[in-house]
């Protein structure tokens, strides 16, 4: 088990919702925490992370009087996701909530982990930005699920399910194509060169598309792109919306 107070001086990519939070990473391959970790450095460096190769390390801690505001569980593939540690980690910190980040293979056996009662199944496949933004939505109150693990939905970038329409249906093809760019991690330059337009014209398609997919940034653009973000409060009352957890 290693701790690691995150103090690197790199460039974040925006303000954390999640910023001085404890995080846990459990998962048995040393390359694959250090990897999280250091990510997590990178955007938020005064997050507090505890790295413990099983789920009994962090239990031993929170019962030594350590608290933590979320746990991340990783593993190889979603096969490798042992179902009997988020059960032993759910009861130990009943108010803590989990994270699985693995690849997502096996889709029925990734719904298995979710309906344990994981707060988001993160693909290894996602951006780091991407992936960065989920653990901050699920640090302010919401859950994540990539488009891959919703029932009906589709393989390709924003697959949705159930009787809403989806909510990029409004976007122009253009803005479209804007928005499958951002959910891969790119820069409004990147966007600007891969579309042959300005970058004038780029920041302009990401205001209408924040405006038009009702969130916050682009960040919570690219959660909605590639699959079904749940936003913490505060909710807009009675209209089903999606909830702003933080600003960029």
């Amino acid at each position: 088990m290693e701790r690691a107070d995150s103090n690197d001086n790199s460039e974040t990519t925006g303000a954390s919702v999640g910023a001085g939070s404890s995080i846990a990473i459990v998962d048995p391959s040393r390359l694959r925490r250090e990897c999280l970790r250091l990510a997590l450095a990178q955007h938020s460096p005064d997050r507090r992370v505890t790295e413990a190769s099983d789920a009994d390390e962090v239990i031993r801690l929170a019962a030594g009087g350590d608290r933590f505001d979320l746990v991340l569980i990783g593993a190889a593939t979603a096969d490798h996701i042992d179902l009997r540690q988020i059960e032993a980690l759910r009861h130990a910190l009943p108010d803590t909530p989990l994270v699985v980040v693995a690849e997502t293979d096996n889709s029925q056996r990734a719904r298995q982990i979710l309906s344990t009662g994981a707060r988001g199944f993160l693909p290894a496949s996602l951006s780091l930005r991407v992936l960065i933004g989920a653990i901050d939505l699920v640090l302010a109150g919401g859950v994540y699920v990539p488009s891959t693990l919703i029932e009906g939905g589709q393989s390709r970038v924003g697959g949705w399910a159930g009787n809403a329409p989806e909510p990029w249906s409004e976007l122009t093809r253009r803005q479209r194509d804007v928005l499958g760019l951002i959910s891969q991690g790119k820069s409004n330059k990147l966007i600007a060169d891969a579309l042959s337009m300005s970058e004038s014209t780029v920041k302009a398609h990401v205001k209408q598309i924040i405006k038009r997919l009702n969130v916050a940034n682009r960040t919570q653009a690219a959660l909605v792109a590639t699959g079904r973000a749940y936003f913490a409060p505060p909710a807009r009352a009675g209209n089903g919306t999606l909830e702003h957890a933080s600003r960029e």
